[in-house]
């Protein structure tokens, strides 16, 4: 696969088709991913907001499922912070949405507001949505002390037999390496071009390495290759005093 270090501002999940299914019922999760590039010196301050503001309105939001935030570890493109809101589907978010100008309007505020603030530190930032498929995620991403957030654009048609690659090939020999706490794996509804989002737990940077060189001498890693265009990656750590739920 040809790799090389991305920003990515959003996780997600596969869209499942069939049929139709009861809001109470187990949807897919919708993750929206921001990342935020922050002017010189002013990510200090933007994170107090985020921490002071933004997490209050969060902790009160029960359509959000989670929120988490990420420093970056490594990343050759500008990056100081993603932030990724986790929602029953995109009905979920929708409901969140709605929540949250209702909680901000109780605390004298708005959304647009607290964001605008956070903006004005800002010199650029990207917004990415992706719906996760639960049938391909395995182990504890969320607990593990790195996440390595991979983007794949792929060859026309390639969808399917990446996915099936995931499931039957690739998934079996992660977990089987030792090398990680986890995987989730999901489909981009918004983004700059990619297609699939990996989300990818690790401890150490040496885990990642590792896995890298052990791939890539296995039929599986050439099959994946196949159907990879470009393949960009990011090495995040998390922030806890920003987490919710």
């Amino acid at each position: 696969m040809r790799t090389a270090l991305l920003v990515v501002s959003l996780v997600g999940s596969l869209l499942l088709g069939g049929c139709k299914r009861s809001r109470t019922q187990a949807e897919p999760e919708v993750r929206q991913l921001v990342t935020f590039d922050f002017l010189p010196g002013k990510s200090a301050e933007a994170i107090r907001i985020f921490e002071e503001e933004a997490v209050a309105l969060y902790q009160s939001d029960r359509p959000l499922r989670r929120f988490r935030a990420y420093r970056e570890v490594e990343s050759p493109d500008p990056l100081d912070l993603v932030v990724v809101s986790t929602f029953q589907g995109m009905a979920g978010m929708d409901d969140s949405n709605r929540n949250l100008a209702e909680l901000a309007r109780s605390k004298g505020t708005t959304v647009g507001q607290i964001y605008g603030r956070i903006g004005d530190l800002t010199r650029a930032h990207r917004d990415e949505i992706a719906e996760f498929d639960p049938s391909l995620t395995w182990g504890e991403v969320d607990k593990a002390k790195l996440l390595v957030l991979v983007s794949i654009r792929l060859t026309p048609g390639g969808l399917e037999g990446y996915r099936t690659l995931l499931r039957e090939e690739l998934l079996p020999w992660e977990q089987k390496s030792g090398l990680l706490s986890g995987s989730e794996t999901g489909v981009y509804l918004l983004s700059n071009g990619f297609r699939i989002v990996r989300a990818i737990g690790i401890d150490h940077l040496e885990d990642w390495q590792r896995y890298q060189t052990d791939i890539r001498p296995t039929t599986t890693w050439r099959k994946a290759d196949q159907v990879t265009a470009e393949e960009k990656e990011v090495i995040l750590a998390p922030i806890p005093e920003l987490a919710v739920r």
